[in-house]
Formats: C-alpha cells, sequence, structure tokens
C-alpha cells in the first residue's frame, strides 16, 4: 500500500519546520511512520473510554514521546498506554483494539507533535539501512515496527535474519555467521538436493520448519552446511511404516551410531548437533528410513523398548539423576528398580494390570491400576516421602482416588508388598 506523504494539517496550511523552511516530504512511500498511515490524520481511532480517563499530563507523555522518537512513534506508543493504565486500572496497552493509534492520532491532532513529526520524517527520508548479514537494502522507514522497538533504527540486521539468527543464539559464532550471511544473500540462487538431485531455491522456504511435535528445527539450518530441499526436509520428519519391525529397529540403531549417543524423543535436536555437510546428509537419509518417535512408541510400546529391542540399551535399562529406566518382563517402562520388581510379580500372579494410568481430570499418573475387582484400583510405590514436593504430590493424589471412589494401594520401601498384593488378589477372588 503505496502512502502519499501530504503537507501540513487537515486545514490545508503548509507544514513548516522551526527554520521555517517547509518540510519537502513528497514521494510516495509506505511507511508506519507517516501520520497518514491507516487512516490516523482522519481521527478514525478516537475512543470514549480513553477519552474519559485523559489527562493533560498525558499530552505531555506524546510530546516526550514524539521529541525521542519521531517520526519512528509508532512502536513506542504503548509506553504511554502502559503509563495510562498503572494510573486508571485499565489495560488498553494489552487490548487488541488499536490503541496506539489513539496515541498517534492525538500526536497529529497537536499542532507542535505534528510538526516535530513531519519535520522528523522529511529528514529521515531517503535514509537506507543495509542488513550486515544478507546485504539487502531497504528504506529505513520500512523497517517494521518490532525491529525497530527491539533495535532502534540501526539494527544489526534485518527482520528476515533477525528471526533467523535468533535461532542459532546457542551456538552463534563467526563461522556460524559467515555461513548464515553467504546463505541469505543467495536464497533465491537454484542449487542442486544433495540427496535427490533436484533443483530448489530457499527463496520462499526460508521460514519453512518440521517436527515430531515437540521442538521445531527450520529447513535453513541444515542448508547452512549442505543441500536440502524441502520434499527430503519433510520425508526426514515423516514416519516410515514401510518395512519391518527389524528394519525400523536397525535404522534407530543407525541413528544412534551416528549420533554417538542414545536418541530421546527429541529427533529435532539431532540436526543441531551437526555443521558439516557429510554428517547432515548422513543424518536426513537415517531420519529418512527411520520411524519417528511416536511411530516407535505404537510399535515397541515405547521409545525406551524401542532402544532396548535395537540393541542400544543391551542391558535393558538406563540410568538417571534418580532411579533408572528400565523394562518389566512384560515390557513396561519402570522407573526404578522396585518398580520393575512389582511389575514382574503382577505378570506372575496372572494380575492384569497397566503401567502409568491418568487419575480422572488431571495431570498425575498412577504407577498401576490393576483390573479384575468391581471397582477401579491404583497402586502407587511412594519411594521418596522425604522430599516435601514429592509428599505433597501424595497426598493430592490420594485425595483424587478418594473424591472418585478409587481404591489407592500405597506402598512404600519398607512394605511387605507382595503380600499386600496378594491380599488384594484373594479378596478378588473371594468376590469373584
Amino acid at each position: 500500500m503505496d502512502i502519499l506523504i501530504k503537507l501540513g494539517p487537515n486545514d490545508g496550511t503548509s507544514a513548516r519546520s522551526n527554520s521555517g523552511q517547509g518540510s519537502a516530504v513528497n514521494t510516495r512511500i509506505s511507511s508506519f511512520y507517516t501520520p497518514f498511515w491507516a487512516g490516523i490524520e482522519n481521527n478514525w481511532y478516537k475512543n470514549s473510554a480513553l477519552d474519559a480517563v485523559w489527562k493533560p499530563e498525558y499530552d505531555v507523555l506524546i510530546e516526550q514521546l514524539v521529541e525521542r522518537h519521531a517520526p519512528y512513534i509508532y512502536p513506542f506508543a504503548r509506553e504511554v498506554l502502559r503509563v495510562i493504565d498503572e494510573q486508571n486500572n485499565t489495560n488498553f496497552a494489552h487490548e487488541n483494539k488499536n490503541h496506539d493509534y489513539y496515541i498517534l492520532t492525538r500526536a497529529y491532532q497537536m499542532p507542535r507533535t505534528r510538526q516535530r513529526w513531519l519535520d522528523a520524517l522529511a529528514s529521515e527520508e531517503g535514509r537506507i539501512f543495509v542488513c550486515p548479514v544478507c546485504k539487502k537494502q531497504s528504506p529505513v522507514l520500512g523497517l517494521h515496527p518490532d525491529l525497530i522497538a527491539q533495535y532502534g533504527t540501526n539494527p544489526p540486521w534485518c527482520r528476515t535474519c533477525n528471526y533467523v539468527v535468533g535461532r542459532y543464539t546457542k551456538f552463534w559464532n563467526d563461522e556460524t555467521k559467515r555461513r548464515l550471511s553467504d546463505v541469505m544473500r543467495r536464497l533465491d540462487e537454484p542449487r542442486p538436493c544433495d540427496l535427490c538431485g533436484s533443483t530448489f531455491s530457499l527463496e520462499k522456504q526460508v521460514f519453512t520448519y518440521q517436527s515430531f511435535g515437540l521442538k521445531a528445527v527450520d529447513l535453513l539450518y541444515p542448508n547452512l552446511f549442505a543441500n536440502i530441499c524441502s520434499g527430503c526436509f519433510s520425508q526426514a520428519f515423516a514416519d516410515h511404516r514401510r518395512g519391518s519391525k527389524k528394519s525400523h529397529l536397525a535404522a534407530l540403531y543407525e541413528l544412534f551410531l551416528l549420533v554417538g549417543k542414545i536418541p530421546t524423543r527429541d529427533f529435532a535436536s539431532l540436526f543441531y548437533l551437526f555443521r558439516d555437510r557429510d554428517s547432515i546428509v548422513k543424518l536426513v537419509g537415517v531420519l529418512q528410513k527411520a520411524r519417528t518417535p511416536a511411530g516407535y512408541e505404537d510399535e515397541c510400546g515405547n521409545v525406551f523398548a524401542a532402544l532396548v529391542k535395537a540393541g542400544i540399551l543391551p542391558k535393558g535399562s538406563r540410568k538417571m539423576k534418580i532411579g533408572a529406566m528400565m523394562l518389566s518382563i512384560d515390557e513396561h517402562l519402570c522407573l526404578s528398580i522396585p518398580e520393575k520388581e512389582i511389575d514382574d510379580f503382577l505378570f506372575a500372579q496372572g494380575i492384569e494390570h497397566d503401567k502409568e494410568v491418568y487419575y480422572p481430570n488431571s495431570n498425575y499418573r498412577a504407577d498401576w491400576e490393576l483390573f479384575g475387582s468391581g471397582s477401579r484400583t491404583f497402586v502407587e510405590y511412594f519411594g521418596l516421602m522425604s522430599n516435601a514436593a514429592y509428599a505433597d504430590k501424595a497426598r493430592q493424589k490420594s485425595m483424587i482416588a478418594s473424591a472418585h471412589g478409587i481404591e489407592l494401594i500405597g506402598i512404600y520401601p519398607c512394605t511387605d508388598w507382595k503380600s499386600v498384593i496378594l491380599l488384594w488378589k484373594t479378596q478378588k477372588l473371594k468376590k469373584d
């Protein structure tokens, strides 16, 4: 949308600078920073709620706003609204109702601030910003308000590069900066995909993301080191169902060998382990053969079981900060040796059970639910009651169970839990 920057107020008088010279702004530009953007000059944003709380001191704040930021006052207009909210217990700064345009309208209506705005606009016309990263040139008056609000009128990079740079701050160094700058300068250039050989460009794919359901990774990152088209990138995040369970587990083991550590559900984060072409290409290729974390969960019960079956955890356990992950005989995931012993005992006694069952209307989960009695029965192994937060959660679980008529069997480190479970089994048989 092109906006013609006009001279003077609505009464047709010419806009004059303090020196008496006219503010010669007569080119057509599209900018958030003119008093004619979005119909501000026409008083479209008059608001009775703001009028009701308005005080002369707020006009002084607007004068200070214009003096400090003109012509770039739009990104900072909410500063005035926040003061109004604080003094009047209102919420104008957070309402999505263009209240910042109300502030701009008042700045245009007051002659002194209107003149200061127009003069500043004239002085900025024609000033060019060159992005240090991608080297693209753009008028400073065309910079996005979010960018100016964050960095001022001399930002370290353009808005597009700002989005990209923010994703790589954890490993930002001179080499990454050089590679990113090189890629951003050549987004529209065709390049051959290292996997499928097709020709593509990143111009329309610079904000392409993919995810396994947790953290997302963007297409631009692997292209800092290799040439990966969006199609091959998408296939790496697809659930590879073809082939046998054996081949899927083999792909998981290959992934383990490539990354040099036990893969978790967060496959996307594995991309950031590599900063060379060969490793990036191999990673995408392996992911194209593997199932997703959710796929391995469907196929093996849980990701941990898939790691065990793939031979990545040959002993069937994995140490954690507290306890250890391991599989029971019936392949339930247990988080401690006592949990595994209890689960194996339930299996040996032929007691049908499920692991990690949610309490009603809650994010809390019970260690087990036992099936076969007339009412629901949960079993909890309370092994850390000396921890205050843990003990509080145990009490809340007990309250939820009681409120929903669930029998809760609490097992503690000192409990003769085999006798407790056998007693429950005997009572169930008697009822049957």
